[in-house]
């Protein structure tokens, strides 16, 4: 499990430094905050990364690369890469949080 963790907490590094280029503050800062839980061997922190997933206006739903120009949203350049990066590491971190979890449960039982 220390593999799979150790890739999580560098995709999340990855995730959290292209949402702070961007400017994205609310879900960098949640992705901070399941990391350092992570980092600090606290479990919790898979179950607050999890919980970004799903529903309306989820971790799921943001879309980066825009900025507000006189009331008008507009891309900018390289939008479409930017997403596509950020939609690679959000699916990755999400498939190695469940497998943490998963593993995790099942040691319990």
């Amino acid at each position: 499990m220390t593999a799979k963790l150790d890739e999580l907490l560098r995709n999340l590094d990855e995730i959290i430094e292209l949402l702070d280029s961007d400017g994205e503050r609310h879900w960098s800062s949640w992705l901070r905050h399941s990391r350092e839980r992570l980092s600090n061997s606290d479990h919790s922190g898979i179950e607050l990364l999890l919980s970004a997933y799903g529903g309306m206006g989820s971790f799921n739903d943001l879309v980066i690369g825009q900025n507000n120009q006189n009331g008008q949203f507009r891309w900018k350049d390289g939008h479409v890469e930017t997403n596509n990066r950020l939609n690679e590491l959000r699916e990755n971190a999400w498939e190695l949080a469940d497998s943490i979890r998963r593993d995790h449960f099942s040691k319990d039982t």
